[in-house]
């Protein structure tokens, strides 16, 4: 009787352990499809929406390549990294 009892619970904690297969496929295609509908559905509507609209139209009005906002090649956002960087390396002081 404790032999079973044992077995069974060794077996129920190392199925809640490792989920199956097919939990993990069911993960894998609702997060491909959830990406999915951001990309083809939520992304292009919030594209259209009155907060992004001034953005994008600066950024293409600029002739912004939006994929580099993070690297120094964009000219707006070398001289604002350099505006910070100096913003950090000489704070303002009160006046004496």
């Amino acid at each position: 009787m404790k032999t079973e009892i044992n077995r069974q619970l060794t077996q129920s904690s190392s199925d809640t352990r490792t989920p199956s297969l097919l939990k993990r496929l069911t993960g894998l295609m609702v997060s491909i499809i959830v990406i999915l509908v951001f990309m083809l559905y939520i992304g292009p509507w919030l594209e259209q929406s009155s907060m992004v609209q001034p953005i994008a139209r600066f950024i293409e009005a600029h002739d912004i390549n939006a994929n580099m906002y993070f690297y120094t090649e964009v000219e707006e956002f070398s001289e604002a990294n350099l505006n910070m960087q100096n913003s950090m390396d000489f704070p303002p002081r009160s006046p004496l």
